[in-house]
């Protein structure tokens, strides 16, 4: 009997099943689908557009049928001041379909002004202050005895190692961890120090000894109290006095570099190149001018360090102000990069936009560009470090910045977008 009625379900269960060959016929259709439409369903939900521009759609082919797109609604969405009219921006809704019979995803278009900025591309230094100290050195401390000791390398600290505290105070600068450590030694009582090494926390004690050199308490180390580095201003907003740079976020030390952070940057002078090569990043050798315009750091973010400038900042190869493009304006092929390769001059190179990719924000990677400047690629190989926010022009319009070099092809390497850098910059919502 049970075996009966099993029989009777499985035979009922049978009926049900689809015919294999419409099973074959909607797994051909939708594959063929999704390869035929794939640049419109990886379309980005939500598009920004300046005020009178339509969404950009990806080029689609006359053998297909066509997309039609619908604007199905509207809203307002208010930023800043309600009262004023130039502060409500609108954001509409469009329905894709095929032919207009299929519909099959929808996109959110907000309008906003255009934004003018002054290209970058001069070299700045860039100095970042971190909630703690790298140790770069294991220095001698000579006693009373004329003997040569190493507190700190006898206790197990070693280079590479970030000091966080010492005796539970919190340390930012090498000032900081002399005073501290010579008071203790004064009151002839030991330092703890908390350190992390290999992402793991450490406490040790060491007990200071007298310096005759210095005259002063010392355990024997040398210390790094910020980061320290070369980069490429892309864009200053004359109106607020507003900067972008880098790109990315500093990101130099393992530790203690963070987002609230607060530094400075200063205007840099390009001395040498190392040259990039399969494997080993090349770089930009400069040093700090410190007598011309400062700027603050504010925002250590995602895409580029942001802050104000002193004074205003010009370019003389685009002395005009040029509008930040859109996402959906960024095409693949030719473009500029503006950049510094010796001095303080600002020079144009040729480069190709070989990928526009919208949909990675979250890595900070908009493009994949190649440089194809001979002169460029002779003086430094292509990307060097020191490179990056040196703003990209396509079309009349800055489009975004470089950020990242690829390793094994310096010629390759990864930008961000324009539109990205002025959101965290807060010149747009």
């Amino acid at each position: 009997m049970r075996w009966t009625k099993l029989s009777i379900y499985k035979q009922n269960s049978n009926l049900r099943r689809p015919p294999l060959i419409i099973t074959l016929f909607l797994i051909i259709f939708f594959s063929l689908f999704d390869i035929a439409y794939y640049d419109f369903l990886v379309m980005p939900a939500y598009q920004s557009v300046t005020k009178g521009q339509s969404i950009t759609l990806p080029k689609q082919s006359n053998l297909l049928p066509a997309i039609a797109v619908e604007k199905i609604g509207s809203t307002s969405a208010v930023s800043g001041d309600a009262t004023q009219p130039n502060d409500l921006n609108s954001s509409y809704e469009v329905q894709l379909s095929i032919s207009g019979i299929f519909p099959f995803k929808k996109i959110t278009v907000e309008e906003r002004d255009p934004i003018d900025v002054i290209t970058g591309g001069h070299s700045i230094g860039v100095l970042l202050q971190t909630d703690g100290v790298t140790v770069v050195g294991i220095s001698a401390v000579i006693d009373n005895q004329g003997r040569s000791r190493y507190p700190a390398g006898e206790a197990g600290i070693k280079v590479g190692d970030f000091i966080v505290s010492i005796n539970d105070q919190g340390i930012h600068t090498n000032e900081d961890i002399a005073t501290i450590i010579n008071e203790s030694g004064k009151m002839v009582n030991k330092c703890k120090i908390k350190y992390i090494r290999n992402n793991k926390t450490n406490e040790i004690e060491i007990t200071p000894l007298y310096c005759n050199d210095s005259n002063s308490y010392r355990i024997g180390l040398y210390v790094r109290d910020n980061t320290a580095g070369v980069g490429t201003l892309t864009f200053y907003d004359p109106e607020t006095n507003i900067y972008g740079a880098l790109g990315h976020s500093v990101s130099d030390l393992e530790h203690g570099v963070k987002s609230e952070d607060k530094g400075v940057i200063v205007r840099a002078s390009i001395q040498s190149i190392k040259a990039g090569i399969k494997g080993t990043p090349g770089e930009k050798i400069g040093v700090f001018v410190n007598d011309d315009w400062q700027g603050t750091i504010e925002t250590n973010g995602s895409f580029g360090i942001f802050g104000s400038i002193d004074q205003k900042i010009e370019n003389e190869l685009l002395p005009e102000q040029l509008e930040v493009a859109t996402i959906s304006q960024v095409k693949t092929g030719a473009a500029k990069m503006y950049t510094v390769i010796e001095g303080e001059s600002i020079e144009c190179f040729d480069i190709n936009i070989v990928k526009v990719m919208p949909n990675y924000k979250s890595t900070g990677k908009g493009m994949i560009i190649e440089v194809v400047d001979k002169d460029l690629l002779t003086e430094t190989g292509g990307i060097i470090q020191g490179m990056s926010g040196s703003p990209i022009i396509q079309n009349g319009k800055l489009v975004g910045a470089i950020s990242h070099v690829f390793v094994n092809d310096p010629t390759r390497g990864y930008a961000c977008f324009g539109e990205w850098m002025i959101e965290e910059a807060g010149l747009v919502d």
